[in-house]
């Protein structure tokens, strides 16, 4: 598993359409806060470009959820 590079940015929006809610007030600025509807769990996702493992435990993370990584990936 994994995801192509992409931007944080583009991660969260894709992470949105797929029905995570997005918490821009949570975070401290550099970090974006991801809240999954059904089960109240949340993740933070970091702005930096340079932690592409962080950013593929959020997309594993999103997977156990149960959202679908390919739904993701085509989002991306």
């Amino acid at each position: 598993m994994g995801i192509p590079p992409c931007s944080s940015t583009k991660l969260i929006k894709a992470l949105k359409k797929v029905g995570l809610n997005i918490n821009i007030s949570a975070g401290d600025g550099s970090h974006t806060k991801i809240i999954d509807r059904k089960t109240g769990h949340s993740t933070t996702v970091p702005k930096s470009k340079s932690l592409s493992f962080v950013r593929n435990e959020i997309v594993k993370w999103a997977v156990k959820l149960g959202y679908s990584e390919k739904v993701i990936k085509k989002n991306l």
